[in-house]
């Protein structure tokens, strides 16, 4: 008796070797603080927002744009330029709604060579 289509595929399928593993998976990333996670963007000269060359009115408009997209209201309650590792900054003092205050940093090095 010779062997039906169905039945040579069915011995083909038994004869073939089994798959491989599946691969491990990766290991999991290191855990990271919530400390790690928060935005320094303005907090120091290290992390100084960078005013544009072109920012009009000496990039004051600019300042206050960002602040208040970051923070909502605002008052300004003091600040001045200085120079750090031969960068000049804009040191912004604010005090918001809820009386707390903050310090911002503006590099305005492109700003001042114009």
């Amino acid at each position: 008796m010779k062997p039906t289509l169905a039945a040579a595929l069915l011995l083909a399928a038994c004869a073939a070797p089994p798959p491989p593993p599946p691969a491990p998976a990766p290991p999991a990333p290191p855990p990271v603080s919530a400390e790690s996670l928060v935005d320094r963007e303005g907090d120091s000269v290290e992390t100084a927002v960078s005013v544009p060359a072109d920012a009009p009115d000496g990039g004051v408009e600019f300042e206050n744009r960002w602040m208040f997209a970051r923070y909502g209201r605002f008052k300004r309650d003091g600040g001045g330029t200085g120079v750090a590792e031969g960068r000049r900054y804009n040191v912004v003092k604010i005090e918001l709604p809820d009386g707390s205050r903050k310090t911002v940093y503006f590099d305005i090095t492109e700003l001042w060579g114009r």
